[in-house]
């Protein structure tokens, strides 16, 4: 049988439009794979270029200062790990500028650790954000926020600023309440923290003196930066800001005696007397304060063995005390506390913990009044509420008095029947804030049977007491409290 010639060639037609359908379906096949891995790799070499940022965490915690709360912000980014702690409250205006001060750096330092990624320039930043509390016996409180960020290179970028509040009236306090916006006030503050400042040897070697002019001329907003202590005003700079690097982040500390004519009324110091009749009379903060029967009550000299008696005054601090109890302990030494009614009722459980270590419980008024200048009424409320507030704290009574400033007449002493002590060393801790000088001076002035007045508020005492207790203790001394003093002499 024979083939159809036309149909033989429609078949090989037929073969080869099925084969080029074939090939055509395969090639569209495999382009269609092939897209999504390119985009893929495409998306993976991005990946790779850029850091993974690791979750953030944010903690709300309480905080031993009544009304403030502390907010932790913390990531452990490999390239950007940070760790940011500020305070908040109960007043909306001012938990806004502290949150909106944090965020600036949080926001600078998050920028420029991106930029550093897409310009694949990767280094290990850091940033913390820190803050420390002090607290006036006003009930303002001083929050200083230290900022370090770290970009690499050589320096970093440095910053301190600071912020108030009031713990009641949630009042910001200012430089302006402080002088009574008065402007002569300002011209004379200028001019002592220009003195301040050069009389300083150490700072005046790193001084950049173009910048030194500028932020100390009598402006407002060139003293914002300050801290209002028990003692003293302390006025803060940043790196740079007036100095080297060398001098760090200056601090300028002005006693608060030294201030008092151009303080307003609410802020002045008491005029210290010792006579019924003020004399008006200011002198330096806590350096007089031997007033009648000083002899009889600062240095009581026992018969045998040779003694000193270590006192702290202002607190309780929850960090400082804490800190002061542990030095203590190790050198099986013992002390005399005077302690502030208002911080007691803030910390009884560090009041309990002075009591249970051994050591003697001090009255020293409830607001650190001049009570020289205070009627009966207030002079026996300030005495009796505090020593309310300690046997509350500790079920036990203080057993001595020191009045605010060594400012005592025969009113105060009507007023209680607790023994006054004042003291016949004075080591300035409140003033210089150094331990190397609170070391020097110690070596200088104590004396067999001497009471050796310091605050347990300040921590530049707490780290030095080591140091303090270990020279006396090489020198042969035994630290008593001062009512075991009295009864050896």
């Amino acid at each position: 049988m024979s083939l159809n010639p036309r149909s033989s060639k429609r078949s090989r037609w037929i073969d080869i439009m099925f084969i080029v359908a074939i090939l055509s379906l395969s090639s569209l096949i495999a382009f269609l794979l092939l897209i999504p891995n390119s985009s893929k790799n495409k998306e993976n070499n991005i990946t790779a270029n850029q850091p993974i940022r690791a979750e953030e965490e944010v903690n709300e915690e309480a905080s031993v200062y009544p009304g403030i709360r502390i907010i932790t912000e913390t990531s452990n980014d490999v390239f950007t790990p940070f760790a940011i702690q500020y305070p908040q409250s109960d007043v909306p205006s001012f938990n806004k500028i502290v949150r909106e001060y944090t965020q600036k750096f949080k926001t600078l330092y998050l920028d420029e650790t991106k930029y550093m990624g897409e310009t694949k320039k990767h280094t290990k930043g850091e940033l913390n954000i820190s803050f420390e509390v002090f607290q006036n016996t006003t009930g303002d409180y001083s929050f200083v926020i230290h900022s370090r960020m770290y970009m690499g290179g050589a320096n970093g970028i440095s910053e301190t600023k600071i912020f108030h509040l009031h713990n009641q009236s949630d009042h910001m306090l200012t430089i302006e309440d402080l002088l009574a916006k008065n402007e002569k006030s300002l011209e004379i503050l200028s001019t002592r923290v220009r003195n301040a400042i050069t009389s300083n040897k150490q700072l005046s070697t790193y001084l950049l003196l173009n910048q030194f002019e500028v932020k100390t001329t009598p402006k407002w907003g060139n003293f914002t930066n300050f801290v209002l202590n028990t003692n003293s005003i302390d006025f803060y700079y940043s790196t740079y800001e007036i100095a080297s690097g060398a001098a760090g982040e200056p601090i300028i500390s002005i006693p608060l005696s030294d201030l008092n004519d151009i303080l307003a009324d609410e802020y002045k110091l008491p005029a210290i007397t010792v006579d019924t009749k003020p004399t008006g009379n200011v002198p330096k903060k806590e350096e007089h304060a031997i007033s009648e029967n000083s002899k009889d009550e600062a240095t009581k000299v026992p018969a045998t063995g040779k003694v000193v008696a270590l006192t702290f005054d202002d607190g309780p601090n929850p960090e400082t005390t804490r800190k002061i109890l542990d030095t203590l302990k190790k050198y099986n030494a013992k002390a005399t506390f005077f302690m502030l009614g208002s911080r007691v009722s803030f910390y009884p459980d560090v009041v309990k913990e002075i009591k249970e270590a051994g050591h003697e419980l001090g009255n020293h008024t409830w607001t650190h009044s001049d009570l020289t200048k205070a009627s009966v009424e207030k002079i026996a409320s300030e005495i009796n509420n505090t020593s309310n507030e300690i046997e509350k704290a500790t079920g036990s009574k203080p057993t001595v008095f020191r009045p605010p400033y060594g400012a005592v007449n025969k009113t105060v002493r009507s007023q209680t029947s607790l023994p006054v002590i004042l003291w016949d060393v004075d080591t300035l801790d409140w003033k210089y804030k150094d331990s190397k000088h609170l070391l020097e001076h110690i070596k200088t002035h104590v004396k067999d049977g001497s009471i050796v007045l310091m605050h347990d508020i300040h921590s530049s005492t707490a780290d030095g007491l080591d140091a303090v207790l270990a020279y006396l203790q090489g020198e042969g001394y035994t630290f008593v409290t001062v009512s075991e003093l009295k009864s050896k002499s």
